[in-house]
């Protein structure tokens, strides 16, 4: 009898080569846990501190700084991923230059891509090996494109894979195609820096505005309400504190007053800052560092000058 000849079984694609997806989603969940458990540390620990030196300061700037301890964290990894992707984005015109340049030395576009993962275009190269990896796998072209897509993560790196995939199923002049798409992202990344150098100034003028506020909140502390403590004082020894023209004076607490306005201070850093990351970066969490440098000059302001 003649032997049937068993089919060889698929090849399964290894784990390693799975989308880039979950594993950003599980470091942003270690870094919000581990900001999370810091902050709650430092504001416990200020609250028993302030106890112990029944300085209702410490306690404000301990809550301040609790806050500060759970935002840097989740600062520290965004601006890591706003690097990652603007380095991606920068080296993708020079992606498309290397394919251009091997599809017109003879390699159709599959072998154009293995080829260029091979060269250094910054974070784009682990991406393009990763891709490389999975076209060899037997992965299906939309999937691993896909897969390419969502682990670069960038807005022009996903209309590149679009435009390089349609160009593979249409067909045609594949030069024409890539020069094209080329100068598509060229003209995109233009526009781009364009609009970041345009909205710039208003960026500046949030600081601006931010340190006028602080400029005048300083002087109203280290010299108005000096002289209100004083007038309060002259009051007390003479013993009118409720009578005269600066009468009023003597029941002004002018500690509540410097807190309202570090707290005014707080909250301006804080719209300010988001407003600065979108107006510069088009994204509110890339305002969150502006948010934490504002907060930092309001706590040196108020509590070192």
């Amino acid at each position: 009898m003649a032997q049937v000849k068993k089919s060889k079984p698929a090849r399964e694609i290894p784990r390693g080569l799975e989308p880039k997806k979950s594993f950003l989603s599980n470091s942003i969940a270690r870094v919000v846990i581990f900001s999370v458990i810091g902050a709650i540390t430092v504001y416990f620990m200020s609250q028993l501190i302030g106890d112990f030196q029944e300085s209702e300061s410490i306690k404000e700037i301990g809550t301040i700084f609790a806050g500060i301890t759970g935002i840097v964290p989740i600062t520290l990894y965004q601006l890591k991923e706003v690097q990652r992707k603007d380095s991606v984005d920068k080296h993708m015109p020079v992606f498309l230059l290397a394919l251009l340049s091997s599809v017109q030395s003879g390699a159709n576009l599959i072998k154009a891509i293995e080829q260029t993962a091979n060269r250094n275009l910054g974070a784009l190269t682990p991406e393009l090996k990763n891709l490389r990896a999975n076209i060899s796998w037997g992965m299906p072209m939309d999937e691993a494109f896909e897969h390419f897509a969502n682990r670069t993560g960038t807005r022009i790196a996903r209309r590149v894979t679009v435009l390089l995939e349609m160009a593979m199923r249409i067909g045609g002049d594949v030069t024409t195609n890539l020069e094209m798409i080329q100068k598509h992202v060229t003209e995109m990344q233009n526009l781009e820096k364009n609009r970041k150098s345009q909205m710039a100034p208003y960026t500046y003028t949030i600081y601006i505005s931010y340190a006028v506020f602080i400029a005048v909140a300083v002087l109203l502390v280290t010299s108005f309400f000096v002289e209100i403590e004083k007038v309060q004082v002259d009051l007390i020894e003479g013993g009118t504190s409720g009578d005269g023209l600066f009468g009023s004076l003597a029941d002004m607490d002018v500690g509540l007053m410097e807190s309202a306005l570090f707290n005014m201070a707080i909250i301006e850093a804080i719209f300010g800052g988001l407003a600065a990351g979108k107006i510069g970066a088009g994204s509110y969490m890339a305002g969150i560092k502006h948010v934490v440098a504002m907060i930092v000059i309001a706590i040196i302001a108020f509590n070192v000058i």
